[in-house]
């Protein structure tokens, strides 16, 4: 996702038409899908005549390392460093879910935030969030780098809730066969090792994570809350590939209150608005479902 600045003319002599080519580069060629095409008209007056501007030439393709933020703000210190490997696996159940360091995610029984608020000083046990929302708890302010990890075929772009983060380096990552495909046909990487040291890196909400490559992003976590990181095609979303950052709980209890129209919504809905991820005091999380187990596979 990119936010461009353009500079109206100063006069409405002229009309523009626009025209916008989205193309994803990771499936197939889909006649009206793949790639989209999006026209329109920048109207400067009502029948106004259309100016045809030249296409300009030689456009060459910027890589989001190759920016820099607008903002100047340059590379964040580090207090702590997250991993995370990004994955899909088979189930024992059948089923291929997509995962973060081996955990697929599954909704705990009452949203996140609600637990951050009601659990105290116990809201910096993130075993009680529910073992499927891996929850990972920041403290206020720490600088946070998270290394994302892609071992996989397909790339995937990911998104963090509540905080615009920098992207500071990207390097290789051996890319892990799936099951049933030979080791030669698995394409390899770019060995580039791209950095930022020294300089202003871009900032994002939304990284793209290439086939066999690892970006690593920092943030300050100066927002107190309970925020997803995802990926952002909703397919593999829904298949498990998302955690939560629970951040600064002794903040936000200070801080933030739910509105009543909320809880109520809840408890209409039979949902309960207090405790640990299975609406239970404590250390009780009877009630969440089980975590599916990995398929086993024989060795190669």
């Amino acid at each position: 996702r990119y936010s461009v600045l353009v500079t109206a003319c100063d006069d409405d002599q002229f009309n523009f038409n626009y025209d916008v080519t989205m193309y994803a580069g990771f499936i197939p060629e889909i006649p009206g899908l793949n790639p989209r095409h999006y026209k329109g008209l920048v109207e400067y007056k009502k029948n106004a005549p259309l100016k045809k501007v030249a296409e300009p030439k030689n456009l060459v393709w910027a890589e989001d390392l190759d920016l820099s933020a607008f903002s100047g703000q340059k590379e964040l210190p580090v207090d702590r460093h997250i991993s995370l490997t990004l994955g899909g696996s088979m189930f024992a159940n059948g089923q291929v879910l997509d995962i973060i360091n081996n955990i697929t995610y599954i909704e705990p029984k009452i949203p996140t935030l609600y637990s951050a608020l009601s659990l105290g000083e116990l809201a910096f046990n993130e075993s009680l969030y529910g073992p499927q929302t891996h929850a990972v708890v920041l403290n206020h302010m720490e600088h946070i780098e998270v290394t994302l990890r892609n071992p996989n075929t397909l790339p995937h772009p990911i998104h963090l809730h509540g905080h615009v983060f920098q992207v500071v380096s990207s390097g290789p990552e051996e890319i892990i066969a799936p099951v049933g495909v030979s080791e030669v046909d698995v394409p390899r990487p770019s060995k580039s090792i791209k950095s930022y040291t020294g300089r202003v890196p871009v900032s994002r909400d939304t990284v793209v994570v290439p086939p066999g490559r690892y970006i690593k992003i920092r943030f300050r976590a100066d927002n107190p809350g309970a925020w997803l990181l995802h990926c952002h095609m909703d397919i593999h979303m829904g298949m498990g590939m998302v955690m939560t950052f629970v951040e600064a709980p002794d903040i936000l209890q200070k801080t933030q209150r739910i509105p009543h129209q909320m809880t109520e919504f809840c408890h209409k809905l039979k949902i309960a608005t207090e405790g640990n991820g299975a609406g239970k005091h404590a250390f009780d999380l009877s009630g969440l479902p089980k975590p599916p187990k990995m398929a086993n596979f024989p060795p190669k």
